[in-house]
């Protein structure tokens, strides 16, 4: 069986004092402001439209800041099984057939490389998919990070229209049509307590209450 890669570390800048984590956070917000007006001005119809050259440029660009994040790292090949090389088991670095697996490592592999994979190399498959999975998730993410920015971008100083407010009486009817339905549905599953008929007379004595 193959060794899984260990947990991928996350980035810990040091913070010196509240007053210092509230200026990275502001200074962490203007930057990304700049690429969200950027990405704007050269992507046409930008965040409800990502063009398929733009999103693999910016993925391009996280994939580059994970790679910097998350160093690649060895495995020896012993037996068609691809050991991590951690310090645990000192032999390791004895083997003759070394790998070191990361980013580059595996987004080199074409998606029909990637597909045969599977089949000639499965423990190798397994690793190669496990990095491909963290790093297009955290792509996934910070596109989404980017994508609300650029919106709150193109909203500001646009004021919020407000749907219209349906009155009190359509509202109750239509919450009398939910509750038929769920009533009709829960008799049909055989619940004795869904009574089809008691519903309409406790619904019809409401609405002649209501309506006086």
């Amino acid at each position: 069986m193959a060794t899984k890669a260990q947990a991928l570390p996350a980035v810990n800048e040091q913070i010196t004092s509240l007053k210092d984590g509230a200026y990275k956070q502001a200074l962490a917000n203007d930057r990304m402001r700049s690429v969200a007006r950027y990405v704007i001005d050269q992507s046409k119809g930008f965040p409800e439209t990502v063009a398929d050259e733009v999103k693999e440029q910016l993925y391009d660009g996280y994939r580059l800041r994970f790679n910097e994040v998350n160093k690649p790292q060895t495995y020896a090949v012993v037996n068609d099984h691809y050991l991590l090389i951690d310090g645990s088991n000192p032999a390791l670095e004895n083997e003759k057939e070394k790998v070191i697996i990361g980013v580059d490592y595996c987004f080199a592999y074409s998606q029909q490389q990637y597909g045969k994979l599977k089949n000639e190399n499965p423990y190798l498959h397994a690793i190669v998919k496990e990095w491909r999975d963290k790093v297009n998730t955290y792509c996934s993410n910070r596109l989404g990070d980017l994508k609300r920015q650029a919106r709150t971008i193109l909203n500001e100083g646009k004021q919020r229209e407000r749907g219209a407010t349906a009155d009190f009486a359509k509202r109750l009817d239509e919450v009398f049509k939910d509750l038929a339905v769920k009533c009709k549905n829960a008799k049909a599953r055989g619940d004795e307590t869904a009574d089809e008929a008691k519903y309409a007379i406790a619904r019809n004595a409401f609405m002649t209450a209501w309506s006086k």
